[in-house]
Parts: structure tokens; C-alpha cells; sequence
């Protein structure tokens, strides 16, 4: 069965940034996420579907990783990329050297953290179930 992401992601990217990791790697581009801040402020979630069968993603509401997006950060001036270490799930923005991190195991399959999104929502005990 495909995850809750893949399944919804045309009605979930309507109000929140969407993103597939390959890998644990992800990337997010300034045009697009300037699209969201315009339209919502900080009141929207990125997301990082880690699975296309299961349900295995971070919502991450952009209020609490604003910091992260900073031109700063920005690899050739074009996208921000990271990964997702799996050892303590932390999120991870590594432009060159330099590296901006913090623990996301609060976020993992934090679905509740969606708004305006297509219902029902993946219960804990379905998440559990897949554990």
C-alpha cells in the first residue's frame, strides 16, 4: 500500500512543500519555498517523504527550521540539500563544509503537524504496525 504522502501529495503540496529523499537525501529550492512564505508565512510544513510504499516521512513546520533556509546555506546559489542522519534522525543542511543540524525524531511521521490536508490521518497505531 503506498504511503500517506505518495498517495495524497498533489492536495498535500497544494498548502505544504513536498520533497522525496532518495537516500536520505533531500533538496529544496528558493523559488519554490519563497512561493509557499508568500502565500503562507511561516504556517506551513516541509516535507520529506522517505518511502513511496510505506509511511515514512518528517513534517517539518517551516516556523521551527526557518533558520535553516538562509542564503547562507544555499549550495551554488540554486537549492538547499541534506540528508537525514538514520543513526538519531537528525536533519542535516550540508552546503560545502559548513553544516547546519538538529535532532528530528519528533517529526518523524508527525502528521498531526498538517493542515487543510486530506483526512483520515495515518494513526499511531498504523505507524506502530509498520515499526
Amino acid at each position: 500500500m503506498p504511503s500517506y504522502i505518495t498517495t495524497h501529495r498533489l492536495k498535500l503540496a497544494r498548502r505544504h512543500y513536498v520533497t522525496t529523499a532518495s537516500r536520505m537525501w533531500f533538496n529544496f529550492y528558493p523559488h519554490k519555498l519563497r512561493t509557499y512564505v508568500t502565500d503562507y508565512g511561516d504556517d506551513f510544513c516541509l516535507v520529506i517523504n522517505c518511502s513511496r510504499q510505506c509511511d515514512d516521512a518528517f513534517i517539518l513546520p517551516f516556523h521551527d527550521f526557518r533558520d535553516f533556509f538562509t542564503p547562507a546555506f544555499l549550495q551554488d546559489n540554486r537549492r538547499w540539500h541534506g540528508y537525514i542522519r538514520a543513526d538519531d534522525e537528525a536533519i542535516r543542511l550540508t552546503p560545502c563544509r559548513a553544516g547546519h543540524e538538529r535532532l528530528a525524531h519528533e517529526y518523524h511521521n508527525a502528521f498531526h503537524f498538517l493542515q487543510g490536508v486530506p483526512l483520515p490521518l495515518p494513526s499511531e497505531a498504523d505507524l506502530e504496525e509498520f515499526a
